[in-house]
């Protein structure tokens, strides 16, 4: 397969402004209020029509590899921030961070990924500049730093320098508790009016139940930030395969003679397994479960995408109707072997935290009618795999979507005994942001029917990573395909909820049971190695508290917080607003 064609600003305090940087013209002065000053060359975007406000810009998804930063990175250098007449981004931070603090972790995180960048046959840098370099880009990087944790002060601070552009996203990358109160604050302080300038992007998660959703948001609503300003972020919904899913089920429809409904297709599996386990990451999982991870959030809107009418226009629109006609049936739970021992792990004897879920589903409606649909994940799999697999009805075909090209490295169409009906060369979607162009795929299909329809495999094509693409939508104002839309979100709530979370959402103990990777007992997933012992066995007898045990766990934090559990203080404090 071929394409067809081929500054960081800072804050600081008054007498250190003084010595080693220059103030902004829109600073302010006072005793309490640090000030928005350049460091090097300073933001040159004059003019720019957009703002960027980001918000938790130093934790782990903002600065890790394929996160945040490298996201919005790699849209500029895609020449995405030029297509809006320039965006400037704005960092709202906290004391104790510093502006060298974030300056020395960003250029950290970005520096790798220019490298490879520039080793990439099929990329280019995009900008009306010419630069793509991590420090050009940090030019147009603006910082406010405040003493406390007072949005609405922190936001009517940060308005001066808010004042010229039309339109401002504030990226909320933080806890989802205090959503609310900094939609509130832009909301007040930078609306402008009738066109209501702010938009307001949220990370996942959104909320960790039904309820704890529509909460927030009803906080978001109730702040003034109309719905259709609203954008959830599921970087999932970014990766290449799967946004082009409609399209290539599309192409590829034509080829076999498929129908995209019950009368070609008796099962549908959306497949997502991770090779390792947490590796020391257990804290951030914990009271989550693989189903809150994975299935509420990214799973089925990938379900969704593999369900709707290929050629649908509007596609949130579509998605929201499947979702609309889903409903569990079953939930099969697991938990790998050793998770128990991870760090930072509280001790909850009503429920399990499942690393693994085996979740069935029946489609409403005729189309899909008597079709099993199943969405397999789980962590410490021994392999990491991203599909989507189709059985033909009355037949041995498996059709089969990778999409995980920008994470396993595979992407394409195949089929295993499924014989194609034509099999001339073909234009389907190509990698790139908005403005890429098709390419040309020759199917490699035997002629039992087993082999590639399409094949990713072309060096000189480039795959933005999916938080990049994501952030190209966003800051490019095109919203339909990128983000989830508030409805869909609690749709997915109400069909994992399932009646009672105690289903998949928070299983007892007693339901989970305990396995080991399939590599243990020769098997490949998605068998596992079943160990006949549940989480309650677990519980109860491994970790059952005796002096032995105190010695044994003493490091072990599930078993500290069972047996030796801190006492509980009143709060002496005031909450932080």
């Amino acid at each position: 397969m071929a394409p067809l064609g081929s500054g960081l600003a800072r804050t600081a305090s008054t007498r250190r402004l003084q010595q080693s940087t220059r103030q902004l013209p829109f600073g302010r002065r006072g005793a309490s209020l640090l000030y928005l000053a350049t460091l090097g060359l300073g933001p040159t975007t004059c003019g720019a029509k957009d703002a960027l406000v980001f918000l938790g810009a130093t934790g782990d998804n903002a600065l890790r590899g394929s996160g945040v930063w490298q996201g919005i990175y790699e849209a500029f250098a895609g020449g995405d921030f030029d297509k809006v007449g320039g965006v400037d981004i704005h960092v709202a931070m906290n004391t104790p961070h510093t502006p060298e603090e974030l300056h020395t972790k960003v250029l950290a995180s970005l520096t790798p990924l220019y490298i490879r960048l520039q080793k990439n046959q099929g990329w280019q840098c995009q900008t009306v500049i010419g630069d793509c370099s991590p420090a050009r880009f940090l030019q147009g990087v603006s910082v406010n730093i405040w003493p406390g944790r007072d949005a609405s002060a922190q936001a009517a601070n940060m308005t001066p320098s808010l004042e010229a552009y039309s339109r401002i996203t504030l990226y909320l990358s933080i806890p989802p508790a205090i959503f609310g109160k900094w939609a509130k604050a832009a909301v007040d302080h930078w609306g402008g009016g009738e066109a209501h300038r702010v938009h307001v992007a949220a990370e996942k998660p959104f909320g960790n139940s039904l309820e704890d959703a529509v909460k927030l948001h009803d906080d978001l609503v109730g702040a003034g930030v109309p719905e259709v300003n609203l954008h959830l972020v599921d970087h999932w919904l970014s990766f290449f395969m799967n946004r082009n899913l409609p399209a290539l089920r599309h192409i590829v429809g034509r080829r076999l003679g498929v129908s995209w409904n019950a009368t070609s297709i008796s099962k549908i599996v959306v497949t997502e397994y991770e090779a390792r386990g947490l590796r020391g990451r257990g804290g951030f999982f914990d009271t989550v479960g693989q189903v809150r991870d994975m299935v509420q959030s990214h799973l089925l809107q990938v379900l969704a995408l593999a369900l709707i009418e290929p050629t649908a226009v509007d596609v949130p629109a579509a998605k929201l109707a499947i979702l609309q006609n889903l409903s569990v049936s079953r939930c099969g739970l697991g938990q790998y072997d050793g998770f128990l021992f991870e760090p930072k792990l509280s001790y909850h004897p009503s429920f399990a935290d499942a690393t693994l879920s085996d979740v069935t589903l029946s489609v409403g409606g005729e189309a899909w009618q008597n079709v099993t649909v199943t969405i397999a994940t789980g962590k410490a799999m021994g392999e990491t795999r991203y599909t989507v697999d189709y059985y033909e009805r009355d037949g041995p075909g498996i059709l089969t979507f990778q999409i995980g090209k920008e994470e396993t490295g595979l992407g394409g169409v195949m089929v295993t005994s499924w014989k194609l009906l034509d099999d001339s060369e073909v234009f389907v979607p190509g990698p790139g942001f908005s403005t890429s162009a098709p390419v040309v795929a020759k199917p490699n299909v035997s002629s039992d029917g087993t082999g590639f329809i399409v094949n990713y495999t072309d060096p000189r094509l480039y795959f933005p990573k999916p938080y990049a693409l994501m952030a190209a939508a966003l800051l490019t104002h095109d919203y339909a395909q990128a983000f989830v839309t508030y409805p869909a979100c609690e749709r997915s709530w109400q069909i994992v909820t399932a009646g009672s979370s105690l289903d998949c959402l928070d299983p007892t103990p007693a339901s989970v049971q305990v396995y080991s990777p399939p590599r243990v007992c020769k098997h490949r997933a998605p068998d596992v190695c079943w160990q006949n012992v549940t989480v309650e066995d677990l519980y109860s007898k491994t970790f059952e508290c005796t002096p032995e045990h105190d010695s044994t766990y003493a490091n072990v934090s599930i078993y500290q917080a069972k047996c030796h559990p801190p006492p509980s203080f009143p709060a002496l404090l005031p909450p932080i607003v």
